[in-house]
């Protein structure tokens, strides 16, 4: 949430065009830190688990020496690449470049470290820093936007709370020798998952970069207001991700593979009934959501907001294959980075074919485009590789996704009023839920209580 709340600061109190500055020069020290840092991050996530699972304490020791080695070095060179590279896009100060580079060095730190906390199994630890790291940031955020900063010079209040939470979450452990064999394992897992995670979490930040570098700050500024109000929904998967693959690496550690098949089932279907709800009932609110978070100067988000939603979907319902087929073994992991890389060139393809003719919408379709390969292939593979029995859920999401295409064409065809958006949206999350309802018990909460004790109480009628 630290994203959105900074963006919507800058956006409400600074304009469109600082706006766009500022998410350009974030979207640029988010990708360099996926270089390394951020993978580095996952595999911390995975092999301390997998250490934890198996009992094993000096390859726990082993892991963590050799994995905070490597990010302390990776992150120095993201912070000295972020320097041309901010120069290149923004054709501004050296100055404005410096701060981009303490934001990536800082990113690639917290990145790494909400890896060690989840494969430690310090889940509430991580989010209590992380909490206490954005309330930081963003007073720190709102000082300087009242004292009149502008620019990259923003993102050191931001870059601030991130060296926070990585002073919190490094890992401290004894500095031990680390086998040669699990150093080459490590190496080799990161280095393959790298094009992949630039080609999957990547692909939206090069997305901005793209909207920056064609249209301009204020245009940039638009696509960035549709981006981060869009993204926040992502964060139940993403969140979901981070807690399954420590449970995944677990799982295949000790051998159990039914419970390994059970949990990525389970995680899938949880996925398709909370993420379809969710992003379907924004989907048909957009005007409403727009209007209330950023007013009536961001119009033209309204165009691009549904097609990223659209897009975050496909590879939210993407992430518990990810995170299976990562744990698998190496070769399925290849598929998954494979799929990524596919995706990245097919998104680009068709902004170089609609870019110059759309702008900004030509970025969200060929956004969208790409993460149709990069989600889809995944879900397929483990479909087939896992023997899941998801026929009737992707038959049922295939038909939840019509009924919010047909409702969101109604909704501009028949010109109903803003207002109307929450009762459209209602209906769509009663219907989604009813056509859900076998899958319910999936999902903790007091509505999936009540709708179980209602189903319930049906049957004993009939």
């Amino acid at each position: 949430m630290l994203r959105f709340a900074t963006s919507w600061l800058v956006g409400r109190l600074a304009g469109q065009a600082a706006l766009g500055t500022v998410q350009a020069a974030i979207s640029t020290g988010t990708l360099l830190a996926l270089l390394w840092p951020t993978t580095g991050g996952s595999a911390a996530s995975k092999y301390l688990a997998r250490a934890r699972g198996a009992g094993d304490q000096a390859e726990l020791y082993a892991v963590a020496t050799h994995l905070r080695r490597r990010v302390a070095i990776a992150a120095f060179a993201v912070a000295l690449l972020a320097v041309p590279a901010w120069l290149l896009l923004d054709h501004g100060l050296l100055g404005d470049a410096v701060w981009v580079a303490a934001f990536a060095a800082a990113y690639s730190g917290y990145a790494f470290s909400r890896g060690v906390f989840f494969g430690a199994g310090q889940v509430r630890r991580a989010t209590a820093w992380d909490v206490a790291g954005a309330g930081l940031g963003l007073v720190g955020l709102a000082v300087a936007l009242a004292l009149g900063l502008r620019g990259t010079a923003l993102l050191l209040p931001i870059a601030g709370a991130y060296l926070l939470y990585t002073a919190a979450g490094w890992p401290r452990s004894p500095s031990v020798r680390v086998p040669p064999a699990l150093g080459r394992e490590l190496d080799q897992m990161i280095m393959l998952g790298v094009a992949g995670t630039i080609a999957s979490t990547g692909f939206l930040q090069i997305a901005m970069i793209v909207a920056k570098a064609s249209g301009g700050s204020a245009e940039a500024g638009e696509f960035a207001a549709a981006m981060v109000t869009a993204t926040p929904a992502s964060m139940l998967a993403g969140s979901l991700g981070l807690v399954l693959f420590p449970a995944l690496a677990q799982a295949w550690g000790r051998g159990d593979k039914d419970l390994f098949r059970r949990q990525t089932d389970q995680a899938f279907r949880a996925l398709v009934l909370v993420m379809v709800l969710v992003l379907g009932a924004l989907v048909l609110m957009t005007r409403l959501v727009m209007r209330l978070v950023w007013g009536d100067g961001f119009g033209g988000s309204s165009a691009v907001f549904p097609i990223l939603i659209a897009a975050i979907l496909v590879t939210s319902l993407a992430i518990a294959s990810v995170n299976a087929l990562t744990t698998r073994t190496h070769r399925a992991m290849v598929i998954t980075s494979g799929a990524s890389v596919a995706g990245l060139v097919v998104g680009a393809l068709v902004w170089l074919a609609i870019v110059p003719q759309y702008g900004m919408l030509g970025v969200a379709m060929g956004y969208l485009a790409g993460s149709l390969v990069n989600g889809i292939v995944p879900i397929v593979v483990e479909w087939r590789v896992g023997g899941h029995a998801w026929g009737r859920v992707v038959l049922r999401l295939g038909v939840g996704a019509l009924i919010v295409a047909l409702a969101f064409a109604g909704q501009r065809v028949l010109q109903l009023p803003i207002a109307s958006d929450v009762v459209v949206a209602a209906l769509f999350g009663i219907t989604w839920l009813a056509m859900s309802r076998r899958d319910l018990d999936l999902v903790p909460g007091p509505l999936a209580s009540w709708l179980r004790r209602l189903r319930t109480r049906r049957r004993h009628t009939h």
